[in-house]
């Protein structure tokens, strides 16, 4: 079955949600589509709530043998949009980077953060980045905090890599089959992503 090829019981039940699946999978083979990948990864490590797992795992399933670079090209948007989340947190912290953890209720819990963090920050970076929070809030609090460059780079560099390797390895060992699991069963994968990025907002105060 073509990649764009809908099956009929999912087109029965869900075929505005079939053919954006569709477009998002057709697009993913368009010259600029590394690109998007790229700078959404970017804007979510510093501002947006959008995480780039939408376009990831489409475009992983459409190029299997290129998962690896995918997951690479993630890395190096999240890391450098971590460095402009750091930049917000040291030199804005009281304008932009307060309203961005305000946005997202934190505001408690980031003064608890600054007051006890500072000692095992580095694994702070390393242990978020592998979950659905929003890892904003991580690289703005380690600008307010001022922590060593070198080490938020490493911390931040390993969490985002290895989030990304999983899906990259996942889909590089079984694309076809969850392809045919995703497209059998396309409104169920939908809610759990949708689910697993609400998650992360949700679980925030709890896990940060």
């Amino acid at each position: 079955m073509a990649l764009n090829e809908p099956t009929a019981q999912t087109t029965a039940k869900s075929p505005l949600l079939k053919r954006a699946y569709d477009w998002i999978v057709s697009y993913s083979n368009h010259p600029k589509a590394v690109y998007v990948l790229f700078w959404v990864t970017f804007v979510e490590s510093s501002v947006s709530p959008i995480p780039p797992l939408p376009l990831l795992i489409p475009m992983c399933i459409a190029n299997p043998r290129r998962s690896w670079f995918y997951a690479m090209v993630c890395t190096a948007g999240a890391c450098a949009g971590g460095f402009v989340g750091y930049g917000i947190g040291y030199l804005l912290y009281d304008t932009v980077g307060l309203w961005i953890i305000n946005f997202y209720g934190l505001a408690d819990k980031a003064q608890e953060l600054l007051a006890t963090a500072n000692s095992h920050w580095f694994w702070v970076l390393v242990t978020k980045g592998l979950t659905p929070i929003p890892f904003k809030i991580v690289t703005i609090m380690s600008g307010f905090l001022n922590y060593s460059l070198l080490l938020f780079f490493i911390g931040m560099f390993v969490s985002r890599l290895t989030f990304f390797l999983m899906f990259a390895v996942a889909i590089y060992y079984y694309g076809e089959n969850i392809r045919v699991f995703i497209e059998k069963h396309l409104p169920l994968v939908s809610a759990i992503l949708l689910a697993f990025i609400i998650g992360g907002f949700v679980l925030l105060p709890f896990i940060l």
